[in-house]
């Protein structure tokens, strides 16, 4: 009896003890995000953003401007390094375009996962930490963008066209766009490899210094254009004359020109800096042209055509050429920095809830309704009849509005409103505490059923493999890419009939993807005779670029050489053709090499003087499949360690055959890797290998947040019973 009795108050401690540890399990992952690194964040606030031009905004940035009204700047580092902004568990990618602690102004943009249409959403402002370095990004917070760092053009950002004695020149941080040379018809043009889609905007902060006494020229375009030889479709805002006291605005669609001469000006003085942006967006199913300086909208240069302005995608170019008769003038575009970011004509309202004595935040929505806080990656929309969503809250775009992006808000709107007495944070609370709260709250997801969104990821290449692309229906395929955040195909190609892909080519051009060749993937160009085989596959690819109306963007040599090996002959065989590679390939087409994941890491430094970047193939395991970022991480690090080295860029290619067990869970790798290299300026971007068996994955829901442990919900249900039953047995004992 007493051994029986043992057995089941054992039962029962057991019970308990697992019922104790699933709380204290609980009570963890609520707290699991707020790491010691966040508690040193002494300051937070609040940002409500709505929605207004009811449009479900996927990656958008949106202006947050500060000021002595909405924020304490001598709570924050004097360059304001430790900003930080988060949703929930997710810190969010951003770009400081100014920031001035002595007349206490800043404008900073924050990219936005998603904003539902009409809806509104809240973000968290972190600062006061003087331990925090500079995470400012605009690579990662807009779709485009180039500061112009180092001494020359980023082959892997543009192409480059010159005329006569047209050049392109960078240094110190600036690029000069010029037209140096009295000389009629002489130019410069860079445009973009990436191209578009409409509801963009295109800025350039720019500088126009011209020599002479001349009252015309240089002449200085900025704008989008779909290919740069033929002009088929093109918006342009064109500036001539002394100071650019005259202001042209071009459209082009298919062919089909409309011009509206000196419509305005820019008049600045010469040498001074100003910010030109052009948006060219869709709304009420009609197009149109906005012109931006400085932020502020210019109402003579808006132009609404369905006729002259085109929908397809399109590059970004910038171009400088000497007046038509031979002024002699000559001079040149300075720009600062470029940028293209997503544009809808009427833009998200954005509300600071201000500082007010001691309270860090305001108690307007910190106990909100949780239908109405972002999400972890996506942000969930208020009901329609709350007051956060009234049309009282809507800021319609305006003349008088300034934004050095070309931003419309109201002035004012982004102060209110004051923060209410008995505020929801407690000011003498801990940080710790106070952050984990607001977390908590931020953190909470939308009631409603949401469909499954991959995890936000930025880099400057999102790619996968491809064979045989005719297999499949192209509007499904694009579909497909595009929601898996997918903007680049490595396209295997037969060298031998090169030409049967230069439709698809075209097509995914005209989708805004770019297409890179994947050459002898079947060849080893270090075996002996192999060499010439090689050698005309090249050359193949090289010709097709030249003649072709749909080049490949990129030629991507797969390397198979045994990298157990170390004899000359393995170097020298891929080295020698990367070299004829680079020396007979165009500016506008890049060349990388394919290594795989055991390739002798000292050879990267043979091959890199030759390429613009590595894919470097994670795959396969020698023990266990390669799908979690320690593992990829730890595998390639000598390889990554070798291109950053070198100089050069790498990206990382993963298998799917390497054990994921849905789509969700590769994007989310991808996430990983993606912020694991956040700060590397090696790191390239991601490719999956391949799409067949990428497709066929399932696109599952991710794992439910909250129990860590797989089967731990139906653990304390079987907990539950087997207590029960020791209960009553000890009941019957006695």
């Amino acid at each position: 009896m007493m051994a029986k009795r043992s057995t089941l108050c054992g039962i029962v401690s057991v019970f308990f003890i697992f019922l104790l540890t699933g709380c204290a399990l609980g009570v963890t992952d609520n707290v699991w995000n707020l790491s010691s690194e966040e508690d040193s964040w002494n300051s937070f606030q609040e940002i409500v953003v709505t929605e207004n031009a009811g449009k479900t905004l996927q990656g958008y940035p949106i202006p947050v401007n500060l000021n002595s009204s909405n924020f304490n700047f001598s709570e924050a580092k004097s360059d304001g390094s430790d900003i930080r902004f988060s949703s929930g568990d997710r810190t969010l990618n951003y770009w400081i375009e100014t920031w001035d602690p002595e007349n206490e102004e800043a404008l900073i943009w924050v990219r936005l996962p998603s904003l539902p249409a009409n809806k509104t959403g809240k973000i968290l402002l972190r600062y006061g930490n003087p331990d925090a370095e500079a995470v400012s990004s605009g690579e990662k917070t807009f779709d485009f963008f180039d500061d112009f760092e180092g001494s020359n053009l980023n082959e892997l950002y543009w192409s480059v066209e010159s005329a006569g004695g047209g050049l392109v020149e960078v240094k110190n941080g600036i690029c000069n766009v010029a037209a140096p040379k009295v000389h009629a018809y002489d130019s410069s043009t860079i445009y973009s490899k990436k191209s578009f889609d409409i509801n963009s905007m295109f800025v350039v902060k720019r500088m126009k210094v011209t020599t002479g006494t001349d009252n015309r020229g240089p002449l200085l375009r900025q704008g989008f254009v779909d290919q740069i030889d033929s002009r088929k479709n093109e918006i342009k805002h064109e500036t001539e004359l002394a100071n650019e006291s005259r202001v042209n605005l071009g459209t082009t669609y298919r062919k089909q020109k409309n011009t509206l001469r000196d419509i305005t000006d820019v008049n600045v003085p010469e040498g001074e800096w100003y910010v030109s942006g052009i948006a060219w967006y869709e709304e009420n199913d009609t197009r149109k042209v906005s012109w931006f300086k400085n932020g502020v909208r210019n109402l003579r240069m808006d132009f609404v055509s369905n006729d002259y302005i085109t929908n397809f995608p399109m590059h970004v170019y910038l171009y400088a050429a000497s007046y038509q008769d031979a002024s002699k003038n000559t001079g040149y575009m300075a720009v600062d920095y470029v940028l293209v970011r997503k544009f809808v004509g009427t833009e998200p309202t954005v509300r600071i809830i201000s500082v007010q004595g001691e309270d860090r935040v305001s108690s307007e929505s910190i106990s909100k309704n949780n239908s109405e806080i972002l999400s972890n990656d996506n942000y969930a929309g208020l009901p329609e009849n709350s007051p956060e969503n009234n049309s009282e809250n809507v800021s319609d775009n305006n003349s008088e509005a300034t934004s050095a992006t070309g931003v419309s808000s109201q002035p004012g709107t982004l102060s209110e409103p004051q923060a209410a007495p008995g505020s929801g944070i407690n000011s003498e609370a801990s940080a710790t505490e106070r952050i984990a709260q607001t977390q908590e709250n931020l953190s909470q997801n939308e009631t409603g059923a949401q469909e499954l969104q991959f995890p936000e990821y930025d880099v400057e290449i999102s790619a996968i493999r491809l064979s045989s692309p005719y297999r499949f229906d192209f509007s499904d395929l694009v579909k497909k890419l595009d929601s898996s955040h997918i903007d680049t195909i490595f396209l295997s190609v037969d060298g031998k009939d090169v030409w049967q892909y230069e439709r698809f080519v075209k097509m995914a051009h005209e989708a805004g993807i770019s297409v890179h060749a994947v050459l002898l993937e079947d060849i080893n160009c270090t075996e002996r005779g192999a060499d010439d085989a090689c050698q005309d596959s090249l050359n193949m690819v090289l010709d097709y670029n030249e003649k072709s109306l749909a080049p490949f963007d990129g030629v991507n040599i797969y390397v198979n050489s045994s990298a157990g090996r170390d004899s000359e002959e393995d170097v020298i065989g891929y080295r020698t053709l990367f070299e004829t590679a680079s020396k007979e390939a165009k500016e506008n087409i890049s060349i990388s090499a394919s290594l795989p994941l055991n390739y002798t890491a000292s050879r990267i430094e043979e091959i890199a003087p030759f390429v613009d970047s590595f894919v470097i193939r994670a795959y396969p395991a020698e023990t266990g499949g390669l799908n979690s970022v320690p593992g990829i991480v730890d595998s390639i690090a000598l390889g990554m360690g070798e291109i950053r080295g070198a100089g050069s860029k790498g990206i990382i290619e993963i298998s799917v055959e390497e054990g994921f067990k849905d789509e969700f869970s590769i994007q989310e790798l991808f996430a990983g890797l993606a912020d694991y290299y956040s700060t590397d300026s090696a790191f390239l971007g991601v490719s999956i290998f391949n799409y067949d068996t990428y497709t066929a994955l399932p696109r599952t829901e991710p794992d439910e947040k909250g129990f860590p442990i797989p089967g731990f919900k139906a653990l304390p249900v079987l907990l539950a019973g087997l207590g029960a039953f020791a209960l009553l047995k000890l009941k019957r004992l006695d």
